[in-house]
């Protein structure tokens, strides 16, 4: 892990570049660690002035006599190598590197941002840069940034840490804490990233003390294991991350790498990752801070052991107690999106309801109806009840404009203070109209406030998520190592050129690790595959094999629904006759192995399961409906290889393959849990392969009433990689 105490707990601090004008680049960081009060030395390095707002100016770093924990630099990016040699003879630890016109200027901006990148390595300096807005310690007092943001005030002191790829976003995002009252630990921009990324942020937040939860923005990654390293450390530790994360698009991406020089891949791979390590995807800023703010103030719920088909799922089951009907039906809505069971009020909070109000509705959302306003107390006892009741893991109070009745608020207080105090009571979100004051008084209480009813039951299965992620924490199925290899007698006999298996090889490697296939076997010869097809039973598919034609249906290598003998020595001599013809685009002639003879496998559906190596994440697993459905709809779900079980399982229900297991129109059902595992198993196999596979895919696996059969199977390798295994 990289250490960042240097960068942010310094006890001493050069500002390279320093001016004696407190609105410059160079003079704006002195102004702020002076007027904000932090407490350790200030060194302004500046050859042109004895003075820099009112601190003594050294000529030169060497003038200042002893190594420094962090330099500030703010010289042009043609002087920064000499800095940085500078920063090295000096012995300082930590570099924040302003200046622009580096990697995100193209040409030579990339060579000289190497060079610097390569300076601070040797040197064993934390560069932060170039190209940043800098980072804060709010506890400490740190403002190593040339942001003027901090002088209209700062957050309160917190447990939240941020970190943005964007200083322009990580501005903002600085204000929009201080509009909230979100309370901050540390703030950091990384920029170009040509030392620090914010994954090695992430993963020193995920080790600090003084930081709970982290909001991470990201424009892209070029380190994808370092990134996971972060995630799977922030998710050991039970600190919740919430990420924004740009580029999702083909117009976005080009931005992000234009605007940070940074490679930003498929969205659907991103998703995969934050997916496997419980990262939060907040979509807009207000759902960014939103998150943090629950997840940071929030009392985990309560959860559930629920059993469904044959597999144990965390429920946290939710009591709507609500003045207002209509919100109710819309709060319910909300719940049941987002997998929140409504159990019905139970019987004896039901009985004293209806004695109350007659005309209640005791159904879950629980409708105390307007009757609040002459019988608060009515309405508090039913919050009471729910939340005592052992039924909920949570409740959500819709209130209206309640809050501000003379006779409802006292009322309020009173029920939430007992609540706070009782430890068999449920956590409680509010939804309504609440001034300030009363927002802080139920916040300090565990009770969070919204504007928004829905945000009140997202915070719940937020915070239920949360609480299953912590439970859970320490069996990461994504930090587990593939097993040896057992394939390497296969792949031996493979050339280490060879881009690609013959299907008759990819069969045989897919049947090794346990996926079920259809029967088949290599023919050479005509008579041959009549042998093989009677012995396998009519009717059979004969297919051409060779590592150099992938697309066996363009050359006319797939003949399907082969009833006799002479259809198989018809398909076969046609297939032999037209590889004949064939050559590769070096110009030597198409290898032609046989024909493939296997039996015609028949079903009610087509799934595609595949494995592909994307450039930053390495081997990522996909599931979809299959065949040629597969490029027409584009229903795939994707997942880090290797897959457990349930991962593989959550991946069939999102690319709604498990819709065509659970049987329809007269089809029977197939085991779900048996296809996730042939999902498992396939993304396992490909992770034994490591480095030397490029792709796995599966199109299309036969859904059949004994489960799923791999009709087709094409292996692509990456030449040259043979010594890797």
């Amino acid at each position: 892990m990289v250490d960042l105490n240097s960068l942010l707990y310094p006890r001493s601090i050069a500002v390279i570049g320093a001016s004696t004008q407190p609105d410059k680049v160079g003079g704006m960081p002195i102004r702020l660690l002076r007027d904000l009060g932090y407490a350790g030395r200030i060194y302004p390095v500046n050859a042109s002035a004895a003075e820099v707002q009112g601190l003594p100016a050294y000529s030169s770093l060497s003038d200042i006599g002893e190594p420094v924990d962090l330099a500030i630099v703010a010289v042009p990016a043609s002087a920064s190598q000499d800095v940085m040699a500078q920063l090295a003879g000096n012995g300082t630890r930590a570099a924040v590197v302003f200046t622009s016109g580096f990697a995100e200027a193209g040409g030579a901006g990339v060579q000289m941002q190497e060079r610097l990148a390569r300076s601070a390595q040797q040197a064993g300096i934390t560069l932060l840069g170039p190209n940043c807005l800098g980072a804060m310690n709010l506890r400490e007092r740190v403002f190593a940034t040339f942001s003027p943001i901090a002088l209209s005030g700062t957050p309160p002191v917190g447990e939240v840490g941020l970190v943005s790829q964007s200083g322009a976003f990580g501005a903002y995002a600085f204000a929009l804490a201080r509009e909230a009252g979100l309370g901050l630990s540390h703030w950091v921009t990384t920029g170009n990233e040509a030392g620090l990324q914010v994954a090695d942020v992430i993963e020193w937040l995920a080790h600090d003390p003084n930081t709970r939860v982290i909001l991470a923005y990201i424009e892209g990654c070029r380190d994808g294991a370092r990134l996971r390293r972060a995630l799977a450390a922030a998710r050991a530790a039970g600190k919740p991350v919430v990420v924004t994360k740009v580029g999702t698009t083909e117009a976005g991406a080009r931005s992000a790498q234009s605007h940070t020089a940074s490679l930003a891949g498929e969205d659907a791979v991103y998703q995969a990752v934050f997916d496997a390590y419980g990262v939060h995807r907040a979509h807009t800023l207000e759902e960014f801070f939103r998150l943090g703010y629950v997840l940071s103030r929030g009392r985990r719920p309560a959860t559930w052991q629920r059993t469904s088909g044959g597999d144990a799922d965390a429920v946290t089951p939710l009591a709507i107690v609500t003045v207002s009907g209509g919100v109710g039906i819309m709060m319910a809505d909300r719940a049941e999106e987002l997998g929140l069971p409504l159990p019905p009020m139970p019987d004896d909070a039901a009985a004293a309801l209806r004695t109350a109000i007659p005309f209640a509705s005791t159904a879950n959302p629980i409708d105390v109806t307007g009757q609040i306003v002459a019988q608060p107390r009515v309405f508090m006892d039913a919050i009471a009840n729910v939340a005592r009741s052992g039924a909920y893991g949570s409740v959500a109070v819709f209130l209206a404009g309640g809050a501000n009745a003379p006779r409802f608020w006292p009322e309020l207080q009173q029920t939430i203070g007992a609540l706070s105090e009782a430890a068999d009571a449920a956590p409680l979100m509010m939804s309504g109209l609440v001034d300030d004051d009363k927002r802080a008084w139920l916040e300090a209480r565990g009770c969070l406030v919204f504007r928004e009813p829905g945000h009140a039951v997202e915070a719940v299965a937020t915070l239920a998520r949360a609480a299953a992620l912590e439970d859970a924490r320490g069996d990461d199925a994504m930090e587990g190592q593939a097993q040896s290899d057992p394939h390497d007698d296969l792949l031996r006999d493979i050339p280490p050129v060879a881009t690609a298996l013959s299907e008759y090889e990819a069969m045989r490697l897919l049947a090794e690790a346990g996926v079920p296939v259809a029967p088949h076997d290599l023919a050479r010869d005509a008579e041959e595959a009549v042998r093989i097809a009677e012995r396998l039973g009519y009717p059979v598919v004969v297919k051409l094999c060779s590592r150099e034609i992938l697309h066996k249906s363009d050359v006319g290598g797939v003949a399907l629904n082969l009833a006799n003998a002479q259809a198989v020595r018809d398909a076969f001599g046609r297939m032999a006759h037209a590889v004949a013809g064939l050559r590769t685009d070096n110009g030597t002639p198409v290898a032609f192995d046989g024909a493939l003879v296997a039996r015609m496998v028949r079903g009610w559906g087509e799934v595609m399961v595949g494995v592909r190596r994307d450039p930053v994440f390495g081997l990522v697993a996909l599931a979809g409906i299959g065949g040629t459905a597969v490029e027409i709809f584009r229903q795939t779900a994707c997942g880090l290889a290797p897959l457990s079980r349930e991962q593989a399982r959550a991946m069939l229900h999102a690319s709604r393959v498990a819709a065509l297991c659970e049987g329809h129109r007269g089809h029977p059902q197939v085991d779900l849990n048996a296809a996730a595992q042939v999902l498992a198993s396939v993304s396992q196999l490909a992770a034994e392969l490591g480095d030397r596979l490029d792709t796995i895919e599966i199109n299309p696996f036969i859904v059949t009433a004994q489960g799923l059969v791999a009709a087709d199977a094409v292996v692509t390798l990456r030449a040259d990689t043979h010594g890797a295994l």
